[in-house]
C-alpha cells in the first residue's frame, strides 16, 4: 500500500507531531510514549507494524497504536476506509473493538454511593483486596446495560482492552453477561510472565485469587489463541486449578495441551474453588500439585464415564 496524504494527516493529528516518510517507505515519528528527541517511532504502513527503537513500544496493527493514544471513533472509521473499507485486522475475532460501558466507574477509592458499596462489598466477599481492584481496573456500572454489575477488564500485552466480564453483584437470574465479543483470547495477559509456569484457573475471580501467573479460561477448553500464545512462548509447565466439579474440563485441556509435549500438573480442591478457600489455603494447594500423564488422563476418563450413568 502507498503512503497518502489523508493517512500521513490521520496519524500527524493522532500522534501530535508531523511525520516524515523514511527511504524505505515508511512513516517516523517523534514516540508519544517515551518523547525522545529524535523520530523513532517508526509506522510500517504495508505490514501496519509500528515500533519505537526506543522505549520499545509495538503493535502489530495501526489501530492499536491511535487506540493507545485515545482516538475518536470518527477515526477509527476513516482508518477503515482507508484501508478501502475493509477491516484493517486479519481474521474475524480482531474485527470488533472492545470497550468498557460508557456507564463504567472505577471502583478505586471512594464515591459513596449505594451502587459503590455494594459493589465493592461482592469483591471483598469473593476474597479480593483493594490492591486486587486497583490492579485490575476493576470497576462497575449503576445504570445502562451493565447495571447493578461489577466490570473486571482485560488487558492485552500492549495494554489494549481485549475483554471484560461483567458479573451482577445483586441476585440476579443471569450472574454473569458478556461484551459483544468473542472470548477467543488470553483474558489477563497484560500481568503473564510467560516465562514461568501458566495456571489455567475457571474463572477471573479465581486467577484474581491466586496472584500468581493464573489465566481464566471461562469455559471449558483452551481456546485458540491462549493456545497458540502457549505454545508459541515455549511454556514449559501448565498447572490447572478447576473447581472440584470439573473433571470433564480437566481431561480436555489436558488432552488438549498435552499434544504440543507440554508438561502438565494440576491442583485437587477438594471444596469449593480458589476464590473461595482463601490465598493461605491456595498456595499450600499449590505446593502439592500433581504431575498428570497419559495413564491419569485415561483413568480419569473412566472414572468420568461411569459417573455419568
Amino acid at each position: 500500500m502507498e503512503i497518502n496524504n489523508r493517512l500521513l494527516s490521520l496519524l500527524d493529528t493522532v500522534i501530535g507531531t508531523k511525520g516524515s516518510i523514511s527511504k524505505d517507505n515508511e512513516l517516523m515519528y517523534h514516540c508519544p510514549f517515551c518523547n525522545h528527541h529524535k523520530k523513532k517511532l517508526q509506522v510500517n504502513v504495508k505490514s501496519q507494524q509500528w515500533h519505537c527503537w526506543v522505549c520499545d513500544a509495538k503493535g502489530k496493527f495501526i489501530y492499536t497504536l491511535v487506540k493507545k493514544l485515545n482516538a475518536s471513533k470518527s477515526v477509527i472509521q476513516e482508518l477503515n476506509q482507508i484501508y478501502n473499507n475493509t477491516k484493517f485486522f486479519s481474521g474475524k475475532k480482531e474485527d470488533i473493538i472492545v470497550k468498557l460501558p460508557e456507564e463504567f466507574k472505577s471502583l478505586a477509592g471512594e464515591d459513596g454511593s449505594i451502587f459503590f458499596l455494594h459493589a465493592k462489598k461482592y469483591l471483598l466477599s469473593r476474597g479480593l483486596t483493594e490492591d486486587d481492584i486497583i490492579k485490575y481496573n476493576i470497576g462497575y456500572c449503576s445504570e445502562g446495560e451493565y447495571k447493578n454489575r461489577v466490570i473486571v477488564p482485560s488487558y492485552d500485552n500492549n495494554r489494549v482492552l481485549n475483554y471484560f466480564v461483567a458479573r451482577s453483584f445483586y441476585n440476579s437470574p443471569l450472574k454473569y453477561k458478556n461484551p459483544p465479543a468473542p472470548k477467543d483470547t488470553v483474558i489477563f495477559d497484560l500481568y503473564i510472565n510467560w516465562n514461568m509456569p501458566i495456571i489455567l484457573c475457571e474463572g477471573v475471580f479465581d486467577a484474581i485469587a491466586i496472584k500468581r501467573n493464573a489465566i481464566p479460561l471461562l469455559g471449558k477448553t483452551v481456546q485458540d489463541a491462549l493456545l497458540k500464545k502457549i505454545i508459541n512462548k515455549k511454556v514449559k509447565e501448565v498447572v490447572i486449578i478447576l473447581d472440584s466439579d470439573a473433571s470433564d474440563t480437566m481431561i480436555l485441556v489436558s488432552e488438549k495441551l498435552m499434544r504440543y509435549g507440554i508438561n502438565i500438573s494440576r491442583v485437587k480442591l477438594e471444596n469449593g474453588d480458589p476464590s473461595d478457600i482463601g490465598y493461605s489455603s491456595m498456595l499450600f494447594a499449590i505446593s502439592k500439585k500433581e504431575t498428570v500423564n497419559q495413564y491419569d488422563i485415561i483413568r480419569q476418563k473412566i472414572i468420568w464415564y461411569y459417573l455419568q450413568d
